[in-house]
């Protein structure tokens, strides 16, 4: 098998402010992943000539795949391919089929060509131009040294089709893949996850396995390397073992979301849903209709805030409020077994409570949350204390309702 040691390089003064993350790393970590190329490193690096230059170097002492993204436009600030070419020395040329491509790609536009587009076409000598077909920035591919340096577009969509496209079939086999498994978990806490799992961990073997919290779930990260044309047993074995110690605990794996496992069991049962939401203010029905061909299923929901909506709308009774208040089983009951009636869905499912920062008094604090389902065989509810700030407790409830309801329709589905 051929190995190689590979690193990532982001560049973007962007990436290192709080509001932008580097995604094409993890997609790229993947995707070389996938034909047996494991990465050493990652950096971030901002739009500093002389930064580029100590990042490119170190880089190129240490490793024989660098892959950089970001830094190719037309501005003053991009600046890595300035800082590699001068770094090794090579002067740039101004490739003028590039230059063309770019110019007749803002004639399609109906735009004349700026200027500073042409610095796009400097390419530095020996290098091979990987071309974009979604965007103006062509990608660089060169050697230095014993090093092949990829420099490709920072824009998501550019780069991906430039990966797939141009620089994936140029690597060749390693004669290994990484082959990635992510098991999903809901209505445990880590903790809880970590014990019931411990004796199947101790067992993981060569797989590598990380446990991860999330916002109402948990997942297991499994990665096993395996020569190619091989099937990942150890991969295989771990989910056997997993899912014959959570069952209905684990919900989902890979890509596989919470409310596509919804809808399809409510496919299989041939049932309907309809939601009465307040403190999630819509976040529940949005969720399930992430999903393509929801309306199948999904009747509509009902954003009830007030204690007025919940009677108008839902024919929640007000000596229900006055003698519960809004935030109670016996309020959240009544709102799933309202919208059951207002949509004519099989299923209700509803939830109430105190997202904060104020709760309900000391009985009732911040994180209160009332969830209720309406539909066969009956109807129930569950109460619970969710931690965490106010968008935390929201989406943790989103999280809890939808698997209130699809640990329900395991019990009804055949």
């Amino acid at each position: 098998m051929t190995s190689r040691r590979a690193e990532l390089v982001a560049v973007g003064s962007e990436l290192l402010e709080p509001w932008r993350t580097d995604s094409n790393g993890s997609y790229l970590s993947r995707r070389l992943g996938e034909i047996g190329v494991a990465l050493r490193f990652r950096t971030i690096v901002g739009d500093v000539l002389e930064d580029l230059r100590d990042v490119f170097r170190v880089a190129l002492g240490r490793s024989d795949l660098i892959v950089v993204t970001g830094g190719l436009g037309p501005t003053i600030d991009d600046l890595t391919r300035e800082a590699l070419a001068s770094l090794l020395d090579l002067p740039r040329e101004l490739d003028e089929a590039i230059a063309r491509r770019i110019e007749e790609r803002f004639g399609r536009h109906g735009l004349p060509m700026p200027p500073q587009n042409r610095r796009q076409a400097m390419v530095p000598r020996g290098a091979v131009a990987l071309p974009n077909r979604v965007g103006t920035a062509p990608g660089l591919l060169l050697r230095a040294g014993g090093a092949l340096v990829a420099l490709l577009p920072g824009v998501p969509s550019e780069m991906r089709t430039m990966v797939e496209e141009q620089l994936l079939p140029r690597l060749g086999p390693t004669g290994e893949r990484f082959v990635y498994r992510v098991l999903k978990i809901a209505g445990l806490p880590e903790s809880e996850v970590d014990r019931r799992l411990e004796a199947v961990a101790r067992g993981a073997g060569e797989v590598a396995w990380t446990i991860l919290a999330a916002p109402g779930q948990v997942e297991i990260h499994l990665r096993e390397r395996v020569a190619e044309g091989r099937p990942a047993a150890g991969i295989e074995r771990l989910e056997r073992e997993i899912e014959t110690v959570l069952r209905e605990d684990l919900f989902g794996r890979d890509d596989e979301a919470l409310e596509s496992v919804v809808g399809e069991l409510l496919k299989r049962r041939g049932a309907t849903l309809g939601i009465a939401e307040s403190l999630t203010g819509g976040a529940i029905g949005a969720r399930i209709t992430r999903v393509p061909g929801a309306s199948r299923y999904f009747k509509g929901s009902v954003v009830c805030y007030s204690d007025e909506g919940k009677v108008d709308l839902l024919g929640v009774r007000r000596e229900t409020l006055a003698a519960h208040s809004a935030v109670s089983p016996e309020a959240a009951r009544e709102m799933a077994d309202g919208v059951c009636a207002r949509l004519g869905a099989t299923w209700g499912l509803a939830a109430t409570g105190y997202a904060g920062p104020e709760g309900g008094g000391p009985d009732k604090p911040p994180g209160t949350v009332c969830l209720a389902l309406s539909g066969p065989p009956a109807s129930r509810a569950r109460t619970l204390s969710v931690p965490g700030d106010r968008d935390t407790v929201r989406t943790r409830t989103v999280q809890s309702a939808l698997d209130l309801l699809r640990r329900a329709l395991l019990e009804t589905v055949p």
